[in-house]
């Protein structure tokens, strides 16, 4: 697990460390570049797997290929042994020499074959050609963008800026986006010009061509079986083959049924107990209390923390710079810092994120049962209203601009042949979960430099879910039945009946405190909103009114992003 960075068109020592050092925290154990005349490449280690020989970049037998590497491959095991037969031979024993084996002997089919999360660049000597590529969900980020005829790339957006031929103005269509979903969908950022790579998607560039090519990716099982029983029996092997690791792991524990799976199963292939994490707010509603059950049912060592309003003024500041692409999502502050908790105890963290996705989890899926016989056209008007933050009207007033275009990307799916559950749960899988969850989950644990796994995510689990019929998902008014079933027999009785929970956050109470409704006020100031086309006159009644539905979250949103605009100097 590390940051990657890298200019293709310049050879510039000085500059890609630079680029490098912005990104420490995401691998504070080493770095390593690569400079020539045509390229620079930097990278930050945080060391998982082959601690002693496993330092980037790593070159190929001829040394006329190299790779920096982001994430892990968790069949690179087997990878390797095939490769052996094929006469490949390895200096290490990572995973990341495995990847550039793999592209070398297969090409893309290479990169379909790898089961993890990552986000890489393979840079071919001879040929002066960069591939870029990232996992099929969208696990690990990407970022890149084109200035004087220059590819600028980088695991965060922040490596690109420091570039000093990149203009930092805004994208007004990503704006739209941003106040309507609270993150950007597609390939956008708030960056003008700078993108993201989108999921499962390369990029090979020579100077003079480039091309972007979604990867063919077959999945890895064909089964006709889709009982809970078989669902369990991947889930375990999952499990295991996630705890691979040369570093102390644990997992963060909400106590809700996706994170307590999870540690139930690590539970079972552990021969210690498991170092477990939670979070919580000094309210009624906190999951400390469940997530102790599943903790004291399966023995492991638990820490808790508990998140204060007074620590939201100390932390917000170091969330901004963190979210370069912005996220609303107001869990990542808690994410944030139960990753610092667990970072004093592990460097790995096994976390549930994408169950509610792949199983039909959330309670906004529910007006797409045969339970309620409306039509399609109401329940995707119930839908919209769940997802998004700020409706078309309330948009337009406050950022002053008209843009179809978070409308346009949510209606691909509306407008698509098929069941109209599985259209949404297409339209999150492709943009919510990658844009605004897993951005959350990595930016939040690579900010306090450990490494987030999300087992739920693996290939064989999303080769399983794309195949079970609905019914078994959102059975009537029940989501994630298939889920439910499968763990039956796992977990403590209060949790299998708990809805979906997670590491909840409400801006609500947070406002409620003094201070923070100060520093609201303060980034909410007339003048800093004129300047940015935000309208103050609805931004200071909802502050006087942030106790009202919806209010404090979008309230939330508009201060992070005006701390965005100043913290990184955006037009």
């Amino acid at each position: 697990m590390c940051g990657i960075t890298g200019i293709f068109g310049m050879g510039d020592k000085k500059l890609i460390k630079k680029m490098t050092s912005v990104i420490a925290h995401r691998g504070p154990d080493s770095d390593g570049h690569y400079v020539d005349e045509n390229i620079s490449l930097g990278m930050r280690r945080l060391s998982i797997i082959d601690l002693s020989t496993g330092d980037q970049p790593i070159f190929n037998e001829k040394e006329d290929k190299l790779i920096i590497f982001n994430g892990e491959v968790y069949n690179y095991r087997e990878l390797r042994t095939e490769l052996k037969k094929q006469g490949c031979g390895f200096r290490t024993n990572s995973d990341t020499e495995v990847v550039l084996q793999a592209y070398e002997k297969w090409g893309n089919e290479g990169i379909s074959r790898l089961n993890g999360m990552f986000a890489f660049a393979i840079y071919d000597k001879k040929k002066k050609e960069l591939v870029l590529a990232r996992d099929r969900v969208g696990i690990k980020p990407l970022y890149y963008t084109l200035a004087d005829e220059k590819l600028i790339f980088g695991s965060e957006i922040k490596c690109i800026l420091e570039y000093n031929g990149i203009k930092r103005k805004v994208d007004r269509e990503a704006l739209s986006s941003y106040l309507t979903y609270g993150t950007v969908l597609g390939d956008k950022t708030l960056f003008a010009g700078i993108k993201k790579l989108l999921p499962g998607n390369i990029l090979i560039y020579n100077g003079t061509t480039r091309k972007t090519e979604r990867i063919d990716q077959p999945w890895q099982i064909e089964t006709n079986d889709y009982s809970p029983d078989f669902l369990l029996k991947i889930l375990q092997s999952t499990v295991k083959n996630q705890m691979i690791s040369d570093v102390p792991l644990g997992a963060f524990l909400s106590g809700g049924i996706d994170s307590s799976t999870i540690v139930g199963l690590m539970s079972k292939v552990s021969d210690k107990p498991i170092e477990t994490f939670t979070v919580g707010f000094g309210q009624e509603s906190d999951e400390l209390k469940y997530a102790k059950t599943v903790s004291e049912h399966f023995g492991t060592n638990h820490h808790e923390i508990t998140v204060s309003p007074e620590d939201i003024p100390k932390t917000i500041d170091k969330l901004v710079w963190h979210y370069d692409d912005l996220n609303w999502d107001s869990a990542s502050l808690p994410v944030y810092m139960v990753s610092t908790l667990a970072r004093k105890y592990v460097k790995v963290v096994l976390t549930g994120e994408g169950s509610d996705e792949l199983f039909a989890g959330y309670e906004r899926y529910k007006p797409f049962s045969p339970a309620f016989p409306i039509p399609n056209s109401i329940r995707w008007n119930i839908y919209e209203k769940f997802v998004t933050m700020f409706d078309d009207t309330t948009r337009k007033k406050i950022s002053g601009f008209n843009s179809s275009y978070a409308n346009e990307v949510l209606n691909g799916y509306r407008n698509a042949s098929g069941a109209s559950l599985n259209n949404v749960i297409d339209f999150e899988f492709n943009e919510l979960l990658p844009n605004q969850l897993l951005n959350k989950a990595d930016k939040a644990t690579m900010a306090a430099s450990i490494e987030g796994r999300v087992p739920f995510l693996d290939n064989d689990i999303l080769a399983f879910a794309k195949k079970v019929p609905l019914t078994m998902k959102l059975n009537w008014l029940e989501g994630k039945y298939i889920l439910r079933q499968s763990v039956k027999d796992l977990l403590p009785r209060i949790t299998k009946k708990r809805m979906k929970k997670g590491f909840g956050a409400k801006p609500v109470f947070w406002l409620r405190n003094k201070n923070f409704r100060d520093i609201a006020a303060q980034y909410l100031e007339e003048s800093l909103l004129k300047k940015d086309g935000i309208d103050y006159s609805m931004c200071k009644d909802m502050l006087e009114n942030f106790e009202k539905p919806k209010r404090a979250y979008q309230l939330w949103a508009l201060i992070l992003l005006e701390m965005w605009y100043e913290k990184f100097e955006v037009e």
